[in-house]
């Protein structure tokens, strides 16, 4: 295939029969435990890795968990790349691949939250598909035409240790900023992380307001995946699961920030989103979060704590079925409501989760420019997470009125 032109086009039904299943599990080994950081080592020399590659961002490299893993990997790492920066960068991802090349690694460890997974498997791609990293994203043309960019070369083992809850590090795709401040978006199932470290009690130093806004991108990983295109029965009973444990330890954990068990419910209810769209994806309000990140510099997790309520109304009519089942994994009893009553009754739930989780609610308090929503709804257009979501979207002014009602 010519370097730089999209696959096939992917095609879908426009109703996904409730009980098809095209389901892949990737070879992935998770520990979660407190103290999971000490198992480290044994656990990457029975892959067979020598020489290690650490991707950080500078902060996180003053950390206390960084310490414990630089402490604990030893004489395993080759070297360091420290320049991850939110959202990543084509740049930066190029540039790391050259620091790769030179330390003539075997593997690669993440530390730190999604923008650092994201930029190790996208030097995964540069090192095992050559060119630039922007050569081998995926293509969508809106409304409904989407050209997933097919990468057939073996990945170099991703190690994530990571300090949030995004859980970018579960799934086989990444996405990147360009110059141009768009987020282009990659997937290969040969990119998932073979070995993640979820270690509670190094999570206890990472402030409870970052991992509770990230924590709300797993919560939103879950609630796409029940009513996504490609949701399946498989897909559907962790995200049911992921909603249960996420809307119990979110709040949890934010009023007692120091309890290791709380933590753990947060990792583990992070990790089983991952799982839920690696397979089911995600739709519009990942692809309105990418762009306000890309284009907005808002954190990711800032967006979707946001955007959450306004995307599950905005496909309220084509998934009350969906959100009914999101309501009762909250606790709701839907029992004697309707269809539309019981959606209604799991969006006022994931608002309640926001105020008790001390989450932002609104972009106008975020510092976001509000003359950029035109232009953030156009890029939106251009994202693949609007081919995955139920509800079509025929155009820009459709996405810049679900923003303005999230301003």
């Amino acid at each position: 295939m010519e370097k730089g032109k999209p696959s096939s086009e992917m095609a879908l039904p426009d109703v996904m029969p409730s009980h098809w299943i095209d389901y892949t599990s990737p070879a992935q080994t998770v520990i979660l435990k407190p103290g999971a950081i000490a198992q480290m080592p044994a656990a990457i020399r029975a892959i067979g890795l020598e020489r290690l590659l650490l991707v950080c961002g500078a902060n996180t490299r003053k950390s206390a968990v960084y310490s414990l893993v630089r402490d604990a990997l030893g004489d395993l790492v080759a070297d360091s790349y420290d320049q991850v920066v939110e959202h990543s960068g084509t740049e930066l991802v190029m540039a790391g691949a050259d620091s790769a090349r030179r330390a003539s690694i075997d593997g690669l460890v993440a530390v730190g939250g999604g923008s650092a997974s994201d930029t190790a498997k996208a030097i995964a791609i540069v090192l095992a598909e050559g060119g630039d990293i922007s050569e081998h994203a995926s293509t969508f043309i809106p409304p409904d035409k989407f050209y997933p960019k097919e990468l057939h070369q073996p990945k170099l083992p991703v190690i994530a240790v990571p300090t949030t809850a995004s859980a970018a590090e579960v799934t086989p795709g990444l996405g990147i900023r360009n110059d141009a401040g768009r987020k282009l978006l990659f997937w290969d199932v040969k990119l998932a992380t073979r070995l993640i470290i979820l270690d509670p009690t190094a999570n206890v130093h990472v402030p409870a307001s970052l991992m509770a806004s990230t924590a709300m991108n797993a919560f939103a990983h879950c609630a796409e995946g029940l009513y996504s295109r490609l949701r399946n029965p498989i897909s559907e009973g962790l995200a049911l699961q992921g909603i249960g444990i996420l809307n119990e330890s979110i709040p949890a954990m934010v009023a007692e920030p120091s309890t290791v068990d709380h933590r753990s419910g947060v990792l583990a209810g992070a990790h089983i989103s991952g799982l839920v769209i690696s397979n089911a994806r995600v739709g519009i309000h990942h692809a309105v979060c990418h762009c306000l990140g890309a284009h907005g510099s808002l954190s990711h997790g800032t967006a979707n704590s946001i955007m959450l309520p306004h995307a599950l109304r905005y496909n309220r009519e084509v998934a009350a079925k969906q959100l009914g089942k999101l309501a009762e994994a909250m606790g709701v009893d839907t029992r004697t409501m309707a269809p539309r009553e019981a959606a209604d009754a799991g969006i006022d739930a994931v608002c309640r989760l926001q105020e008790r989780a001390k989450v932002p609610r609104r972009l106008r308090d975020t510092g976001l420019d509000k003359a950029l929503l035109p232009e953030i709804a156009e890029q939106t257009m251009g994202d693949r997470g609007l081919f995955f979501n139920p509800r079509k979207t025929a155009s820009a002014r459709q996405v810049e009125q679900l923003l303005e009602e999230a301003w």
